[in-house]
């Protein structure tokens, strides 16, 4: 099974410690919905099921509790215990919740609200689903493309001499050319375009209807040696509507905003504001652009598609 521990960074003085928790940052998702499980008598275990398109994290506050996990191959036993410690739970994983401390606060993060269609809470039938889904090919393949990953959308379409490792995700309506690489702590949302020559390595997140442009490179370790590896690989964040132009390096550790356009050849080093413009080694700022691409001038009316931008710029 795929990994799925997460660390949060705690920042702290003599005063005491916080964690902030960020959608599309930290937490790989946006977060519609929010709970917490607290007060429970520590015999009676919770969960037995799972969600056929659901994603949440877990994340005990309070206490500790045993979480176990089944992919319908694999089953993982993990504690979480600290409240810097999370548990990314994927769509169609199997989950139990047992031995709580009597003290515990077990809090939610969903990238969904409720709906009682989404589950799955008989076991056989969790099987039965996993099957059905495997069996249906709801999404193109190359013959000569290696894919090892079940977590594909449908309508995506992925040409030859890709490989896609098996805890790569991967949405709907995604095209993925020729010669690309999409390691397994990787998601792609909806309506991606992957142009050729493009590797996707560990912690890069990328979000719905963005543009990578051909030969983008990501970096996921900002102090690389051969044969020495880090704990986690730095995140970098993509988020939706963004685009990449051709030839571009984005370093680690990065977030490229909303609708933000990065220009051919570029060398991103630092996050980059939604629907902002940027260029060049290292990429600077350089104005601001509508949601159709075009650059604005400074009374932010698209001369393209005459869209009012105003009360969505970030001044830089």
């Amino acid at each position: 099974m795929e990994q799925s521990n997460m660390e949060f960074q705690v920042i702290g003085d003599e005063r005491g410690s916080l964690i902030s928790l960020e959608a599309m940052k930290n937490i790989p998702f946006n977060i519609k919905r929010v709970y917490y499980i607290y007060s429970v008598d520590p015999t009676l275990p919770r969960g037995f099921h799972a969600h056929k398109e659901l994603q949440q994290v877990l994340v005990c506050v309070s206490g500790s509790c045993k979480i176990i996990l089944d992919d319908g191959k694999v089953k993982s036993e993990y504690i979480l215990d600290k409240p810097d410690k999370g548990l990314l739970v994927y769509k169609m994983i199997w989950h139990e919740m047992h031995d709580f401390s009597e003290d515990c606060v077990l809090m939610v993060l969903a990238n969904d609200y409720y709906d009682e269609e989404d589950y799955l809470r008989d076991y056989e039938e969790f099987k039965s689903y996993l099957t059905k889904k495997s069996n249906t090919n709801n999404y193109f393949k190359h013959e000569k493309s290696i894919i090892e990953t079940n977590n594909i959308g449908a309508d995506t379409r992925i040409w030859a001499y890709t490989h896609v490792f098996p805890g790569a995700r991967i949405g709907e309506n995604c095209n993925i050319n020729d010669h690309t690489l999409i390691e397994n702590d990787v998601v792609l949302g909806n309506n991606v375009t992957v142009k050729s020559g493009v590797h996707i390595w560990d912690g890069v997140k990328i979000g719905n209807n963005v543009f990578i442009g051909p030969s983008v490179v990501f970096t996921n370790d900002l102090n690389p040696r051969s044969k020495v590896y880090p704990e986690k690989f730095a995140q970098t964040i993509i988020r939706d509507f963004a685009s990449i132009g051709a030839n571009s390096t984005v370093v680690a550790g990065n977030v490229i905003g909303e609708y933000a356009m990065i220009g051919a050849g570029s060398v991103v080093t630092k996050d980059v504001p939604p629907y902002t413009l940027w260029y060049g080694n290292p990429a600077e700022f350089k104005g601001h652009v509508c949601e159709c691409g075009n650059k604005l001038d400074t009374n932010y009316i698209c001369e393209k598609c005459n869209k009012d931008m105003k009360d969505k710029i970030v001044f830089v």
